[in-house]
């Protein structure tokens, strides 16, 4: 696999962007475009945008890919300090419980936390092999009150992502969380870099 694109992937996965909070993507992307004499600018959606000049008699090319991730917001925050969370996005309730998560905060600092969920040897058996609904599960950050978390500027509608990882398995293999699409953003890095004033 390509060293460089590989390095894009692993970075790009490893940066929490929930749908609509996707600044440090961008930021990252258009640091390295600018790294390599590449100028991109945003519009008030947030999109990124880039144009090469070609040969004006060739046809125009657009490659595309998003930037966020699924992920969940902060829906209420227990007298406990304990969290309810709800969905942004396709997440499948099947892979939630016992997941780590990073939920990020007012002011840009991230806090790690757990899905919780029943120990094994403490579920009653007709429950063991079922899929809990996310409305019945909850976010431990570790605080133990509400006005903890408040305190801390984590609030209804805070974004929460799953915690980030990313690897390589293997020769050609790649695992990790927001594959889908940093994948696609960082072929689109790559190709610009290798593009970049190239005439057909």
């Amino acid at each position: 696999m390509n060293k460089n694109l590989i390095k894009l992937l692993k970075d790009l996965c490893l940066i929490p962007g929930l749908s609509g909070y996707e600044d440090k993507v961008r930021s990252y992307i258009r640091n390295e475009l600018s790294n390599a004499g590449i100028s991109s600018k945003s519009d008030v959606l947030g999109n990124l945008i880039v144009t090469l000049e070609g040969t004006k008699d060739k046809p125009s090319i657009m490659l595309f890919t998003h930037m966020d991730q699924l992920g969940f917001i902060v829906k209420k925050i227990e007298s406990n300090g304990l969290i309810r969370f709800e969905r942004l996005g396709g997440v499948p309730e099947k892979a939630l419980a016992s997941q780590e998560i990073v939920i990020t905060a007012n002011d840009g600092k991230f806090y790690e936390g757990i899905i919780s969920n029943k120990s094994h040897h403490a579920t009653e058996s007709e429950e063991k092999y079922i899929v809990i609904p996310y409305k019945d599960l909850f976010i431990d950050i570790g605080f133990e009150s509400e006005k903890e978390v408040d305190g801390i500027g984590i609030k209804i509608g805070s974004p929460i992502t799953y915690a980030p990882k990313a690897k390589q398995i293997g020769a050609n293999k790649f695992a990790g969380t927001a594959v889908d699409d940093r994948a696609g953003c960082a072929v689109v890095i790559e190709t610009a870099k290798k593009t970049q004033g190239l005439k057909a």
